[in-house]
């Protein structure tokens, strides 16, 4: 009898799991839902719940029932929390201790990473002192593993790279920059080299399968993309600055393909893949922004002649709906291009309730709607489609660092203080 409810649970896990935005930016990255009923406006009569929540800049996200999120919980604690999607109300949260280490104190916290979660276990990768540090839990909360040293980790800004979970392997990226003006960064007292990587964890397990070793590179904040080949096999696509854009066999960690191992600039912006067909964006700070437009195909990158629209986004990812193309720009500018050649179609700047506005968080759709958060602390609602249509503006009261979730007919936008569900008051929770 009990194998039977066990079955019947994971059975309705599964079933609810088919709309959830279960990882950063949703589906494989690409920041789309297949849902309808998304409200455009931010008000009382579209707001459901506002749960507060500590400092992260984590994005939210969901499964089942149930949301997601990490946050800072004390001066040297975070924690896991999952929220009732229904209400918004507390289920459980997992809490650690971690060593502090030195982040960009305006833009990072030490819950910037976002879970990942599947039928069987929530999934986290985090910085502590000089590791990257890597856990499940079951879904009730239960520690299952912790893998206290995945990686070397060192940088002045802090991490931010969320994990991915495919086939029984988990995802965890340490890319950074151990020499500089000369100086190679040294572990005392063993005064070793800090080793930049991307590792594959047993997701049953949280040990090592494989290790592919990177070569020095400007640090990586970007979250990987699965592209599954025409053999079935599958790859993961990273990017960063030492080793440009990478295919990486999934279950063996072996380099399958590389493009442009010679960046300039950091990848900090995750990349889109859509029929076959791959973009990321590479910049610093003000810097000269670079693009890998990838066909892929055939298995193997073929650059794609693309027009480099003025304004790149530097930190926001691309989004991909349909043949087009939409790159929102960090000082708020919102381009729509053509998705294989980069044609500029319109560039518009957007407009919030002060003014212009700025992005560090990346647009998603949903209902034929793009909703694009801004540091200024306002939801702007744009229409899909090759014409440019400004369909809302909304106060959200907080500035927005994250990516917002959709979930079936909802919305869930986390702000510097609390997590937000939109929708249309009535709707039954998926």
């Amino acid at each position: 009898m009990k194998r039977t409810f066990a079955l019947l649970a994971l059975l309705s896990i599964s079933a609810a799991a088919k709309t959830d935005w279960s990882r950063f930016r949703g589906p494989n990255g690409t920041g789309l839902a297949d849902t309808t009923g998304l409200p455009s406006v931010v008000d009382d009569s579209t707001t459901l719940w506002k749960a507060p929540l500590g400092k992260g800049w984590s994005s939210p996200v969901l499964f089942g029932d149930k949301v997601f999120v990490t946050a800072e919980t004390a001066a040297n604690k975070r924690a896991v929390i999952a929220l009732s999607a229904a209400d918004g109300k507390e289920v459980w949260r997992y809490e650690s201790e971690f060593v502090p280490h030195n982040i960009h104190k305006t833009y990072n916290t030490f819950a910037s990473s976002s879970p990942f979660v599947d039928a069987e276990r929530v999934y986290i990768n985090w910085s502590s002192g000089t590791d990257i540090q890597a856990l499940a839990l079951d879904h009730t909360g239960k520690l299952l593993w912790h893998n206290d040293h995945v990686a070397d980790y060192i940088h002045e800004h802090g991490t931010g790279i969320s994990p991915i979970v495919e086939d029984g392997i988990m995802i965890v990226r340490s890319e950074f920059d151990w020499q500089r003006d000369g100086k190679v960064y040294t572990e005392d007292p063993a005064q070793q080299k800090w080793t930049s990587c991307i590792v594959g964890l047993d997701a049953k397990t949280g040990k090592q399968a494989w290790k592919l070793d990177i070569p020095n590179c400007l640090n990586t904040f970007s979250t990987p993309v699965v592209h599954t080949l025409k053999s079935g096999k599958k790859e993961i696509i990273c990017a960063d600055t030492g080793s440009g854009v990478m295919g990486i066999d999934l279950l063996t960690g072996k380099l399958n393909w590389q493009h442009n191992p010679g960046y300039k600039q950091r990848s900090l912006g995750s990349g889109v893949l859509s029929n076959g067909f791959y973009f990321c964006t590479f910049g610093t700070g003000g810097g000269v922004k670079e693009v890998a437009a990838l066909d892929l195909q055939s298995g193997k990158p073929q650059p794609v002649n693309f027009d480099i629209p003025k304004g790149l986004p530097y930190v926001p990812s691309p989004l991909v709906i349909g043949e087009h193309m939409y790159l929102l720009g960090d000082g708020g500018i919102l381009r729509c291009v053509e998705q294989k050649t980069g044609k500029v179609i319109y560039e518009e700047r957007l407009e919030g309730t002060k003014g212009s506005a700025k992005f560090f968080s990346s647009p998603v759709a949903g209902d034929g709607k793009i909703f694009c958060a801004s540091q200024q602390g306002d939801l702007i609602v744009v229409k899909a489609g090759p014409k440019f249509e400004k369909l809302a503006v909304s106060p959200l009261g907080a500035p927005v660092n994250s990516v917002p979730a959709i979930g079936d007919k909802r919305l869930y936008i986390r702000t510097a203080d609390a997590l937000l569900c939109l929708g249309a008051k009535g709707q039954p929770v998926p």
